[in-house]
């Protein structure tokens, strides 16, 4: 061997490595990869949400035109002979809303002071969807007496694995519910029916 020449033992490894860092195709394929799927979540998840906020918004709206109603007596005023709970869903699924009427309930209680008050939960934890005797009960309101309406619907799911509030319905829905409790104003006792 020559004093110039040194056997050296070349490693593969490191020049391997050398190459990987210094080559710069497929970067934008690989961020993506590592990006991608977390941004897409959070885009869904955050159209889920405006969604599900958009339904509770118009049931709450509904809810509102429906309860002042009652609350003025003008409700019982307009009895036309059919089912007061019928009624009230057929009033509150006017207009624009973006909750399933199909499935809609409402159940209206009465009581004589606020501490008596009180609405049954609408959602059946064992059945995973509404209760079989929700919205059976509907209390004609008096004038002064104290009135619970409660109303609950189902709306669409476009992404069940994202459970925003622990109440699905099936596969694809989710419930949403509204109450108002009130005190009615003083006016002559009305008939529902």
């Amino acid at each position: 061997m020559s004093a110039f020449f040194k056997p050296r033992r070349i490693s593969i490894v490191p020049r391997m490595l050398a190459r990987f860092r210094s080559d710069a195709e497929g970067v934008v394929a690989v961020e993506f990869a590592l990006v991608g799927l977390p941004f897409l979540m959070l885009v869904a998840a955050i159209f889920e949400c405006c969604l599900v906020c958009l339904g509770q918004l118009t049931l709450d709206t509904a809810m509102d035109r429906a309860t002042r109603a009652v609350f003025t007596g003008t409700f019982q005023e307009a009895s036309d002979g059919t089912d007061p709970s019928e009624r009230m869903q057929k009033d509150m699924c006017a207009g624009f809303v973006m909750f399933n009427c199909t499935d809609f309930k409402v159940e209206v209680t009465t009581a004589a002071s606020f501490a008596e008050s009180g609405a049954r939960d609408p959602y059946d934890a064992e059945g995973k969807g509404l209760a079989k005797d929700f919205g059976s009960r509907f209390d004609c309101p008096g004038g002064n007496d104290i009135v619970t309406v409660r109303a609950a619907a189902t709306i669409s799911r476009f992404f069940p694995f994202l459970d925003l509030t622990r109440r699905p319905v099936g596969l694809d829905r989710q419930l949403i519910m509204s109450t108002a409790v009130f005190k009615a104003e003083p006016y002559a006792d009305g008939r529902c029916r």
